[in-house]
């Protein structure tokens, strides 16, 4: 058997179901490709990202439950899955480009519980020593929801632009210069001020926890400082007890050896 290199062991453990979130990302451009799809092609392309996506969850969803199928763990998050499943199959079927009242509010659910799935894959993992990544993570955000808005919205006429109506709706500063005109761009606003207002706090709070581990840093050193020098009083005490205990010893001898007769 093939061993499994360091860095790839690290890689897994800190996403531990890349097939689930590899599935779950595809059904966004899913979801995108039948919104905006008047060309058939790009429906078809849509309703197969769907059927991928749910050929893969259940896949990985069936493997997790084979492994932990004797204890009750994340029995609510398999059940969510098992939801999103449902939701990608019925996505799957041919549909009209334009959608019904009913079939909007069922395909923003079906996002909703997509966009729900994601964060607990993620942040579950995000601790106050993955700052970098954190960073990096909301950056490759912001990238790619430029890259999303220069897409869909038409009056962005370059990457640049998206990046920057990206930016601003995550930072809810509203300046106008750029707005979400479409139905596609809209929902596509919504979901990323979600995920912004997610992120950013995350990384508030992680900023914010840097400086109070620096200051508990700082405590524990002083307070290791002064459990040393507490330990070497008490070593020295110990020391004179014992030479004292000496004299005291030698001197009890020697009066011993004065008082006995000759």
């Amino acid at each position: 058997m093939a061993r499994v290199s360091p860095k790839t062991q690290q890689f897994f453990a800190w996403l531990t179901r890349p097939v689930l979130l590899l599935a779950l990302l595809l059904s966004i451009p899913a979801f995108y490709l039948l919104l905006d799809g008047e060309i058939k092609a790009a429906r078809l392309a849509g309703h197969a990202l769907y059927a991928t996506t749910a050929a893969l969850m259940l896949g990985d969803t069936v493997w997790q439950w084979r492994k932990n199928r004797h204890t009750a763990r994340r029995r609510g998050k398999m059940m969510l899955d098992i939801a999103i499943i449902f939701g990608c199959i019925a996505s799957a079927f041919p549909s009209h480009f334009q959608w019904s009242a009913l079939e909007w509010l069922l395909r923003l659910g079906l996002c909703t519980l997509i966009v729900v799935r994601i964060a607990t894959l993620i942040l579950r993992h995000m601790k106050p020593g993955y700052l970098i990544k954190l960073i990096v993570l909301t950056l490759l955000m912001l990238t790619s929801a430029g890259a999303g808005f220069y897409l869909l919205e038409p009056t962005v006429l370059n990457y640049a632009d998206g990046v920057w109506l990206a930016f601003s709706t995550v930072a809810t500063v509203g300046y106008g210069d750029f707005v979400p005109s479409t139905p596609a761009s809209k929902i596509f606003a919504v979901f990323i001020v979600l995920l912004g207002y997610a992120m950013f706090s995350i990384v508030t709070a992680n900023i914010a926890a840097l400086f109070v581990g620096e200051e508990e840093a700082k405590f524990e050193r002083e307070l290791h400082g002064d459990i040393r020098a507490l330990h070497q009083e008490v070593a020295a005490l110990r020391r004179e007890l014992r030479a004292q205990e000496g004299q005291i010893i030698a001197s009890m001898q020697a009066q011993s050896a004065h008082d006995e007769p000759e």
